[in-house]
């Protein structure tokens, strides 16, 4: 049995900028003796170019909300941002992706608006995100993010609390000055509300994620709704906002509606694709092969593995995921050759893949500035494949 089946990369018929790992036969017809050299290392899919475009003013509005702000508790903020190192000298670390606020200004550019309107509403929802993962980490015991220490394991679980609530504050207060830049007041209520709803909606997936880890059995359907509230709301706020607030005129409601409904689809491609690395992921992603299995996370791979899985497979697997604690390594091995069996990664990949080829239809139906479209679209694809 082939445990972790080598995986090369090969043009993906969809694809018009990224490429997509399938399933190859690693020896060509034919081929010569093996060569001493070691074979190169595969390059890790980059983010997107559009990222670049937006990243100084995103750092330097995030870092403007600090600004003043002296009580230790902050530097814990500008620790976890990736802007000090513990001992609060300075650090060039990135915290992160700047997804969520990346979203919001691509999406304020597709529907030809004004960024500055947009950027409260950006620093809002990336601290929100922080926020969230600050108490993550905790929820989960996790002692590193971004390959650096979590704060509940540099300052204790209470600090980890505290800061985490101070920092979803600091993302309201971020907020509120969508009317400083210009937009209206109802559309800036309407902005608040939007994204109170959508961290409340974050707050009731990461629940749902919590208590299945005590469930015997969690359905498809139950861990498709769990992933659009934990990862597909805020996603899904950060492409709604940006378009609702960035246009002078006032919002063009039928554009960032479609806009919602397309953060909706690249939510659960997201997590669809972090499932799969978080069982098969490597060095980019700083955890080890079967990293969600030894903590018995009830993601898309194991609810594929224990609701697809029979006989005494089936209540092996069952057992393993019934017992107290961590798994062993051992146990992990089993789980992991379950889903080798049952093709699990791939199940999960083809799930992702469908999502975005509904995803991408309704980005090409819209008329979108620019090279957003586009943009929209590199954005899809890397998600499909990233490796972090």
């Amino acid at each position: 049995m082939t445990l972790y089946p080598e995986r090369l990369i090969n043009i993906c018929p969809q694809a018009s900028g990224y490429l997509r790992p399938t399933l190859l036969n690693s020896s060509p017809p034919n081929s010569a003796q093996p060569s001493s050299t070691p074979p190169a290392k595969k390059q890790a899919p980059s983010l997107p170019d559009f990222f670049s475009r937006y990243q100084n003013r995103i750092d330097n509005a995030l870092r403007a909300e600090l600004v003043g702000l002296e009580p230790a508790i902050y530097d814990i903020h500008r620790y976890y941002m990736g802007w000090q190192e513990i001992d609060g000298s300075d650090s060039n670390s990135m915290g992160g992706k700047r997804m969520r606020p990346t979203l919001a200004m691509l999406a304020a550019d597709a529907v030809g608006g004004d960024l500055e309107r947009a950027t409260p509403i950006a620093v809002a929802l990336e601290y929100v995100h922080n926020f969230s993962l600050i108490h993550d980490d905790l929820e989960d015991m996790d002692r590193v993010r971004h390959h650096r220490p979590t704060v509940w394991a540099v300052w204790g679980e209470p600090a980890a609390i505290v800061s985490g609530n101070a920092m979803l504050k600091i993302a309201d207060a971020a907020a509120w000055k969508l009317r400083e830049v210009g937009v209206e007041e109802d559309v800036a209520l309407e902005a608040e509300s939007v994204l109170t709803n959508h961290y409340l909606k974050m707050m009731e997936g990461q629940y749902l994620d919590i208590s299945f880890e005590t469930e015997v059995s969690v359905s498809v359907d139950q861990y498709l709704d769990m992933i659009e509230r934990k990862t597909g709301a805020l996603i899904e706020a950060s492409i709604y906002l940006g378009g609702l607030v960035a246009p002078r005129s006032g919002p063009d409601r039928a554009k960032a509606t479609a806009l919602k409904a397309i953060g909706y689809d690249l939510g659960r491609i997201f997590q669809i694709r972090d499932d799969v690395l978080g069982v098969w992921g490597g060095e980019e992603t700083g955890k080890p092969v079967g990293a969600d299995i030894k903590r018995k996370k009830k993601a898309l791979p194991a609810v594929h593995a224990l609701s697809t899985s029979t006989g005494a497979t089936a209540d092996r697997i069952q057992e393993i995921f019934r017992s107290e604690g961590d798994l062993d390594e051992e146990d992990v091995h089993v789980v992991l050759e379950v889903m080798d069996d049952l093709g699990t990664q791939d199940y999960c990949q083809t799930m992702a893949e469908q999502r975005w080829v509904e995803c991408k239809r309704m980005i090409e139906s819209l008329e979108l500035s620019g090279r957003t479209a586009s943009e929209f679209t590199e954005l899809g694809e890397f998600l499909l494949i990233r490796e972090s």
